[in-house]
């Protein structure tokens, strides 16, 4: 059975592109001090530079205990004084070396790499040809075949779920109990969100319907992952049959409606929320549907190109289309452009960069002040966008080709719901009179026939 690196791994390619003294001259430069100064190695392991005076200037580094105290330990001269000069990359390999060391791996407090993941953070050995290796080659591929969203997400979710035991299982020996061992690994572990601690395991029995929903999904989403990978080796010829990425089956979920979306006061209220820049972006959202990352990439050109409305470039898995605007939204997205080349992006940030994700605190923000729910993300601007749409009749097939899906599967079974509000209004004002005593009684009944079709529209929603 193939081994796996135990050292942490750099959440960065390229150590030496964010340390600050990973240069000699940067070293020169430092000020004379007392104390060290640090790098994050990972959380808990830093790497340091001790500089007290001119005859000394030493690479350090240190580690944080369980009982949170650090230990320290000299490496070797960082500048020649007479000793010899150690380079960055020999010191980094030593301090590595140090954290690896089984005494130090047991008072040492967890550690976890600093910054966002760039890599999976296992290494593997041997040459037994493994899941943790399906996944490296894998992840290699996808580092240029994929977009940098959509890379880092597998990232994510392989470090998070699949960093396991599971990792030293060759290739052609799994099986489906292996599956059923990661689905109830998955079920069970509450899904963790940036740098926050990992939160105790649920009973399967505990979770509610919606919790049981989004875990399955991402189950569903590493099996794709783990599909993949397996099939790419099966390419490479290191799998012995299509058997064992075959036999890898997702889980059945059952899709829920959209249940939040703003009506149009709501949309206002947001809207005067927001300052000027973010404004443009929501507003933007709400007239074509589009994601975010398609607002953050449209350009000049791309407005009123063809057809009255704009040209959606290729984003993520999704092919480019063309999105038809209304009135008021072509009249908004032509402003936008005045005063700008062909290439330049439609929309931008109040600093004037590219909108990525720094849209996302500021409309948390905005949202808060609106009195909108604490659930409503950006995302939610799609979701009303489509909504708005389908209640005023306009057919799954229209919509879906707005959004950008390939078909109305997905619009249907997320907005169907709504699409129904349309076909009760359509029989109640369309069909044919048929009785006077009924239509009387009905008239006298409008109090309390209203009070139900608005209950039944809040049991919708």
């Amino acid at each position: 059975m193939p081994a796996l690196s135990s050292t942490p791994v750099l959440a960065r390619s390229d150590p030496t592109r964010d340390c600050p003294f990973a240069q000699r001259v940067a070293i020169e430069t430092l000020p004379f001090r007392e104390t060290p100064y640090w790098w994050h190695i990972a959380t808990s392991r830093h790497l340091g530079i001790y500089r007290p005076h001119a005859m000394v200037c030493t690479w350090t580094a240190r580690y944080l205990t369980t009982d949170r105290l650090y230990r320290q330990k000299a490496l070797g001269p960082a500048l020649d004084t007479g000793k010899g000069v150690m380079a960055f990359g020999e010191a980094l390999r030593r301090a590595q070396d140090w954290f690896a060391e089984p005494e130090v791996v047991r008072a040492a407090n967890r550690s976890k790499p600093v910054g966002r993941t760039t890599s999976v953070n296992f290494c593997p050995l041997g040459e037994v040809y493994t899941v943790g290796h399906a996944l490296a080659d894998y992840t290699a591929w996808t580092r240029i075949a994929r977009s940098p969203g959509g890379h880092y997400n597998n990232l994510a979710l392989i470090n998070y779920h699949l960093a396991t035991d599971l990792l030293f299982v060759p290739v052609n020996a799994l099986t489906t109990w292996h599956l059923r061992r990661l689905a109830h690994r998955v079920l069970e572990r509450p899904p963790k969100f940036g740098f926050q601690r990992e939160r105790p395991k649920v009973r399967l029995c505990d979770l509610t319907a919606e919790d049981l929903r989004r875990r399955k999904r991402t189950f569903n989403s590493l099996v794709t992952i783990l599909r993949m990978a397996f099939r790419m080796a099966w390419e490479n010829g290191y799998l012995d049959s299509e058997r064992t990425w075959r036999c890898l089956h997702r889980m059945p979920v059952n899709h829920t409606p959209r249940r939040i979306f703003l009506d149009r006061n709501e949309c206002r209220r947001l809207l005067a929320a927001c300052p000027p820049a973010l404004r443009d972006l929501v507003l933007a959202a709400l007239y074509s549907g589009c994601r975010v990352g398609e607002l953050a990439q449209l350009r000049v050109e791309d407005v009123a190109h063809q057809i009255y409305g704009l040209r959606v470039p290729a984003f993520k898995r999704s092919p480019g289309r063309f999105v038809f605007l209304p009135d008021e939204g072509m009249a908004f997205f032509l402003h936008c452009c005045e005063g700008k080349g062909p290439r330049d992006h439609v929309l931008l940030s109040a600093k004037g960069r590219v909108w990525r994700r720094q849209h996302a605190g500021p409309f948390r923000l905005s949202a808060a002040r609106a009195g909108l729910p604490a659930t409503f993300v950006f995302h939610g601007l799609r979701h009303t966008y489509a909504s708005d749409l389908i209640r005023k009749g306009v057919p799954l097939e229209i919509v879906a080709r707005q959004l950008g899906h390939a078909d109305t599967r997905t619009v249907a079974s997320t907005y169907g719901h709504l699409a129904e509000q349309y076909r009760e209004d359509q029989i109640r004002s369309r069909f044919s009179l048929l009785d006077s005593n009924e239509v009387a009684r009905a008239n006298s009944m409008a109090g309390e026939l209203a009070a139900r079709r608005q209950l039944g529209h809040r049991k919708e929603q």
